[in-house]
């Protein structure tokens, strides 16, 4: 078996390998998404094993941000196991950055605890309800808005380039997605928090969450606003579909130890993309 870093040369044998592991109309299903996802080594990079039929049997993807490799979509073939592919596919990340990852499932806190990983506080998601809704029952809040957003539009960050997604720019310069088919904003970045409430009130969104590391002390100013964790909300996790009363449980581990002062974006991992948001 060969393990190598991938090029879009590869993605027909990558399709075949996703249909096969992930659900149906998973974004990696299409090139578009895994072009933008892995297609410039600045922001992410895809490594894979090989069979003697070269056919994919292996697959380990790192997302660039903060200075690490975020390890996401991994997935090995059954018979491949216990060879020590995925430590060399793993190394082949470490060549980048350091290794970290967010919303590791059972099985990968199970490998992570036997790489002896250190494992975090799990993020938190801080959501906050338009205080001008009177009935603020899931039903009135998550549900389809029409908003006049086209002035916010931008895609100039690569996370906005994110296939699928409605990257906003508000007044303050405030960074945040646009989920107006459930209702509200995914923020990933906020500037004034005021400012940023008022627009995105008066603009209709009946809702934002932000999700964070615990250590990030941002999120104090997001408590004396008002917000509140997830779980105290009827705003679900997960909307894509969605969810009532799931609410977020996304880990947090890295390899080596991190810096004290380094908190977690939306935008780093895959816990922002367009499957989670």
């Amino acid at each position: 078996m060969i393990t190598r870093e991938a090029t879009i040369q590869d993605w027909d044998k990558l399709r075949a390998f996703f249909i096969k592991i992930y659900r149906a109309n998973h974004p990696l299903h299409k090139l578009e998404f895994w072009e933008w996802q892995y297609g410039n080594a600045k922001y992410g990079r895809s490594f894979i094993c090989l069979n003697n039929n070269q056919e994919v049997v292996g697959h380990v993807g790192a997302n660039f941000q903060g200075g690490l490799a975020w390890i996401i979509n991994v997935y090995l073939d059954v018979e491949c196991r216990g060879q020590g592919v995925l430590g060399k596919l793993y190394a082949l990340a470490r060549n980048y950055y350091p290794l970290a990852a967010t919303a590791a499932n059972e099985a990968g806190l199970g490998l992570y605890r036997n790489m002896r990983w250190i494992r975090y506080y799990d993020l938190v998601r801080y959501v906050k309800v338009n205080p001008k809704l009177e009935d603020q029952s899931f039903k009135s809040v998550c549900r389809n808005i029409e908003v006049n957003i086209e002035d916010l539009l931008d895609a100039k960050s690569h996370y906005f380039q994110q296939p699928g997604v409605k990257g906003l720019v508000f007044n303050d310069g405030s960074q945040a997605v646009s989920q107006e088919n459930v209702g509200g904003l995914r923020a990933v970045n906020i500037v004034d928090i005021n400012a940023f409430e008022e627009q995105a009130w008066a603009l209709g969104y009946r809702w934002i969450d932000y999700i964070t590391s615990w250590n990030n002390l941002e999120t104090k100013k997001l408590a004396k606003n008002n917000w509140a964790l997830d779980y105290k909300n009827v705003v679900p996790w997960r909307l894509n579909p969605i969810e009532e009363n799931y609410f977020c449980d996304i880990t947090f581990l890295s390899e080596k130890p991190l810096d004290n002062e380094f908190v977690v974006n939306r935008n780093f991992s895959d816990h922002g993309r367009i499957g989670s948001l």
